[in-house]
């Protein structure tokens, strides 16, 4: 077995910064691969490589505020919508030996990432192979395989399962944020009583983020009426931004439950949200969000509460104009009778 540094890996690798250039050598590796390049089909790699990064720092206890690039907590779920190849998994694996190579001086340390990624990218295909060798590396790949297995559990339904394997990330603010955000979205009871718990137990989760967001942006995009109320009740900002400059009530109105979605947001414009708050890079307001999805009921609500239908967005567009646009139609009359 490689020797242990004595340092933990994340200082080996240079701390936080040091994950980010390590991102940026591996994709920047990627970027000329042709065998690669159809995993990839957006223009540049900058999300690739801020995803990478921030998995990095998360999966060493970096700063949890460098990790706010995450979408996904599961490894396989994350890459479930590719169709990688043996040839594609074999190019991936020698750039990443390349990048470690020209990142880390100590062979034995090499040897213990390479062995690491080739695990860990043989589980991604859903293959198996021997565990990490490295002492650290073991313990940190064993925590990451139990939260893939916890949002399995989830999608399973296996509730007491997933909440047994919560606990354990509870003190990981960053991580347990993302956790409790995978629970609202199941809609199921056991599940949110325990996003209730956990917040009543640890106030201050109610201020973290996971993926750039709060709890309140989560419980409100999901149209999770009690954690949006216990929330409130603890002082929170209604008006909170997450890391795109948008509201919660933003994300209420582009959430897809006509049931409970418009309770949520006559609770956050009661509470004091700026109904016509306009944010992100169009400086759309929730009005307009509600009209991209053609969120009838929520649409109603907005304008009941006194949202504006004629407020424009950076690129002039009215809610009407954005309805027809994208062709909800249910949404563009409603707009159109308020003209």
């Amino acid at each position: 077995m490689p020797k242990r540094d004595e340092r933990c890996l994340l200082d080996i690798l240079g701390g936080e910064s040091g994950c980010l250039e390590f991102a940026r050598d591996f994709y920047a590796r990627v970027a000329t691969d042709e065998v690669l390049k159809p995993l990839f089909p957006g223009k540049s790699f900058r999300c690739a490589t801020e995803e990478f990064s921030a998995f990095l720092i998360q999966f060493l206890d970096g700063d949890p505020d460098q990790t706010q690039y995450r979408w996904w907590l599961s490894l396989r779920e994350s890459h479930a919508r590719f169709e990688i190849s043996a040839r594609q998994r074999m190019a991936w694996l020698r750039h990443m030996r390349e990048t470690i190579r020209s990142k880390v001086g100590d062979p034995d340390l090499q040897h213990a990432l390479e062995q690491f990624f080739g695990v860990t990218s043989a589980y991604l295909v859903g293959g198996e192979e021997a565990a990490p060798e490295h002492p650290e590396l073991y313990d940190r790949w064993c925590r990451q395989r139990a939260l893939d297995q916890l949002i399995q559990e989830l999608v399973n339904g296996s509730d007491s399962e997933a909440i047994a394997l919560a606990r354990r990330f509870a003190l990981q603010p960053a991580v347990f944020v993302g956790i409790l955000a995978r629970m609202m979205r199941t809609a199921r009871v056991q599940p949110i009583d325990f996003v209730l718990e956990s917040i009543n137990h640890e106030r201050d989760l109610a201020k973290a983020m996971f993926s750039g967001r709060t709890l309140l942006h989560f419980a409100a995009g999901n149209a999770c009426l009690p954690v949006v109320r216990l929330i409130l009740s603890l002082g929170v900002d209604p008006d909170v931004p997450d890391r795109g400059g948008h509201t919660p009530l933003y994300r209420a109105a582009g959430s897809p439950f006509p049931v409970d979605g418009p309770s949520v947001v006559r609770e956050l414009v009661q509470a004091g949200a700026s109904i016509d708050h306009g944010g992100g890079v169009n400086r759309s307001t929730p009005l307009h969000e509600a009209a991209r999805h053609g969120r009838f009921e929520i649409a109603e609500m907005l304008l009941k509460l006194g949202a504006n239908p004629e407020v424009r967005d950076k690129n002039g567009f009215t809610p009407l104009l954005r309805a027809q646009n994208c062709r909800k139609q249910d949404v563009a009359k409603l707009l159109a009778a308020r003209r």
